[in-house]
């Protein structure tokens, strides 16, 4: 048996999970399926479990001159209706799930699960986002890419929770935004493509591609991204990211449709962000 806490501030909750190792209990939409052992999960329900979700502490959004702060337990559609939030952000969330889910699943929650298909995983990637976590004895604030190193895995520690999510202002003026699956909602990603791009008076300064549901961890290089805005080359930037590949066959769909899918949208997006304007 496990029990169950309700703290009544972030302070409370840090000094709870201090002295216990506890499920961190926000809305509760991946957590719940860890109890559905029949249905295949491979992770069990067996620790006690801290409510988080009612702690407004960890709720809100807020903007200041260099990033967007998202604060851990914002909601989904909290943040799809935001009027701070930049069209970019908001639309891979309003595509996440389904109205239900989306009004409970929080921001944080898809973070810290950690998951293959985690749809808000690619926005992170490609804008660099950085994640304040946060303990009793203090915070430190980690790069996404160092925070998830691996499927369902994080170096999140026992006493720490995810505080907010912090996505710098790029400046970007263009996006786009494919995701794969079998149909519109509530389904669990083959693929999905998100790419961020600046442009400045015709010219493309900024561009960042991310690829997420193929291998266990976004796909995304910096390094090529930088080449590519040199010289154009979408087919050695594609080569690069081939070699990026890890997909395994499995139930969503094959090795060969998600890695082949990637790299046609890729290019496509590609090509026309390069048209645009010329």
């Amino acid at each position: 048996m496990f029990e169950s806490f309700r703290p009544n501030s972030l302070k409370d909750l840090l000094t709870l999970i201090d002295g216990r190792e506890c499920y961190k209990f926000a809305g509760g939409t991946d957590l719940y399926i860890r109890k559905r052992q029949w249905q295949g999960a491979e992770r069990k329900f067996d620790k006690d479990v801290a409510f988080i979700g009612h702690l407004d502490e960890l709720r809100g959004i807020e903007r200041d001159g260099y990033a967007f702060h998202i604060k851990a337990c914002t909601t989904q559609n909290d943040v799809v209706n935001s009027s701070i939030l930049p069209e970019y952000i908001r639309v891979p969330y309003r595509l996440m799930g389904n109205p239900a889910i989306r009004n409970t699943a929080t921001v944080g929650g898809n973070i810290a699960n950690a998951a293959q298909v985690a749809d808000s995983l690619p926005i992170l990637y490609a804008t660099d986002a950085l994640l304040l976590l946060k303990s009793i004895l203090g915070s430190r604030i980690v790069r996404i890419q160092d925070f998830i190193v691996g499927k369902y895995r994080t170096n999140l520690a026992k006493n720490e929770i995810i505080e907010e999510v912090i996505v710098p202002d790029g400046n970007f003026n263009g996006y786009a935004y494919r995701k794969i699956g079998s149909r519109k909602a509530s389904i669990l990603s083959k693929l999905s493509i998100f790419i961020v791009y600046r442009k400045e008076n015709q010219i493309l300064e900024d561009v960042r591609v991310c690829i997420g549901a193929v291998n266990e961890i976004p796909i995304r290089s910096p390094e090529a991204e930088k080449i590519f805005l040199k010289n154009h080359d979408i087919e050695a930037f594609l080569l690069h990211l081939k070699k990026m590949f890890d997909a395994e066959t499995d139930k969503r769909s094959t090795k060969f449709y998600r890695e082949e899918v990637s790299i046609r949208l890729v290019r496509h997006f590609l090509e026309k962000i390069l048209e645009d304007g010329e």
